[in-house]
């Protein structure tokens, strides 16, 4: 046994330098494809200054046993599968044969037949109702003095084999897959300095990348990246309640300079009632005095970022010993005070007259209300913290088409296999009311089982059509 420990104690940094190397190497490629510069430029502006290569070089040089009182290295392995049924206007957009457009263009005479017929034409890959995807997730944490950083890097593919690379028009009795290997995304990469600590107030900086969802709160929005700069201040009023502000400034679309602005103030276990309180506000908008509010299309004010989203949450902690185990109930409601009233939700389909074919109200949006609110309640009974423990959540949701951005709902969705905009189609993310239920056992300390149902509906018929969806999911997850 000791033997093995010392083996894993040599390995475990190649496995990180490993992953760390794959993540540099994919991040290089996709900049080749999208990126401003050149890969020669990137290599330039990449090296480091002959100091700064000598300090890090100095870390590298300390071995894993003098760093093992500050590093803390942890991670999960899951394995997901789900179900799922999408309709719209009555038709199944999964299974019964049903394919995915690819890179054909829908005709505008004819814009819900989201069925490829001629795959000549275009191509076409089916759409299933299962769903399975293999994931690990390694984070990396190292603290020392008043300083931090995080690193997650999370790996996410899709299950099955590597078939043919042909599409089927050349190899249509080939042996196909549908699983890949190399889809790394650096989910978190941020580091810290705490600029003041004493008698329960501290008062840090960080700055990286990180999701949304981890430091400000919401089941309905901020399932975006925050890549940007956060502080932090938390402190406690003696006999009133701990309090913390959380401010932060994140880049939106650095191509012209569109950054967006985030907040939440919260306070917690409020006079020892069990009562939480949080208000957050972020607008996403880009002024007037910034380029001329114009975005990379060169569209100003465009619908898409035209949000200021403030959210009222409330928590309220059970007793433990009242149902024998944790529990709270919770809610939030939220607005977007940049909704217009007389401004359409959506443009109708690019490319095509908003006249032509259905119904030139329904195709250029001709909904002007401002659909710009959205609210969710739940109730949460269990802690799983060892083998045996178990949780279980019910939480209702109401999201209208403009309370939050389409790139930004964190909540139930629609589906959306067809990754439609609401601000093109007016069918998107939004414009959803449905219920969650899900529940997650501890098999062993280790190993956990993970379960989740879930459906939606449409909340108006006139924006997009009739809309339904449902979910059911499964994973197995083993941290370590």
């Amino acid at each position: 046994m000791e033997k093995i420990m010392k083996l894993f104690r040599y390995l475990l940094p190649l496995l990180v330098a490993l992953g760390f190397t794959s993540s540099a190497i994919y991040a290089d490629s996709a900049n080749d494809r999208f990126g401003d510069e050149a890969r020669f430029n990137e290599e330039l502006n990449e090296r480091d200054w002959d100091a700064l290569l000598d300090y890090i070089n100095t870390k590298r040089t300390i071995n894993v046993a003098e760093k093992a009182t500050n590093l803390t290295i942890s991670g999960d392995v899951r394995t997901e599968w789900r179900h799922i049924q999408e309709k719209r206007l009555g038709q199944n957009l999964r299974g019964h044969g049903r394919k995915l457009p690819g890179d054909c263009k829908r005709d505008c005479n004819d814009e819900f037949n989201v069925i490829c017929h001629d795959e000549d034409d275009c191509h076409c890959e089916p759409i299933s109702r299962d769903d399975y995807d293999i994931e690990a997730n390694l984070f990396v944490e190292y603290s020392c003095d008043n300083t931090w950083g995080v690193i997650q890097l999370q790996f996410d593919n899709a299950a099955g084999i590597d078939g043919t690379s042909r599409k089927c028009p050349a190899a249509r009795e080939g042996l196909h897959g549908s699983g890949f290997g190399d889809s790394i995304n650096l989910k978190r990469a941020y580091l810290g300095y705490n600029l003041y600590c004493c008698e329960g107030t501290r008062f840090d900086i960080e700055i990286g990348r990180r999701p949304l969802y981890t430091i400000f709160d919401s089941n309905v929005q901020f399932l975006n990246r925050f890549d940007g700069i956060l502080v932090k201040y938390d402190s406690n009023c003696e006999y009133f309640a701990d309090w913390y502000l959380h401010m932060g400034a994140f880049i939106v679309d650095e191509k012209v300079n569109h950054s967006a602005f985030v907040s939440e103030l919260g306070l917690l276990d409020v006079c020892d009632s069990g009562f939480d309180f949080k208000y957050s506000f972020i607008t996403w908008k880009k002024h007037w005095w910034n380029n001329g509010g114009r975005n990379r299309c060169d569209v100003t004010d465009a619908r898409g970022s035209r949000f200021c989203v403030s959210q009222f949450t409330t928590y309220y902690h059970l007793e433990p010993e009242m149902l024998c185990a944790p529990a709270q109930f919770y809610g939030a409601v939220l607005w977007n005070t940049a909704a217009r009233k007389k401004s359409p939700i959506f443009t109708g389909v690019q490319g095509c007259e908003s006249g032509s074919g259905s119904d030139s109200s329904e195709r250029s949006g001709g909904h002007h209300k401002r659909e710009n609110f959205a609210w969710y309640a739940g109730f949460t009974l269990g802690d799983v913290i060892c083998e045996g423990d178990w949780s279980v959540d019910v939480q209702y949701q109401y999201v209208e088409a403009r309370a939050v951005p389409d790139e930004d709902v964190s909540g139930i969705g629609r589906g959306n296999v067809l990754n439609e905009s609401v601000n093109v189609a007016g069918r998107g993310n939004t414009n959803f009311k449905g219920w969650r239920l899900q529940g997650l056992y501890a098999v062993t300390d280790n190993l956990s089982l993970d379960a989740r149902v879930q459906w939606s509906t449409q909340i108006k018929k006139r924006i997009g059509g009739k809309h339904s969806y449902s979910e059911y999911r499964l994973q197995a997850i083993y941290a370590f």
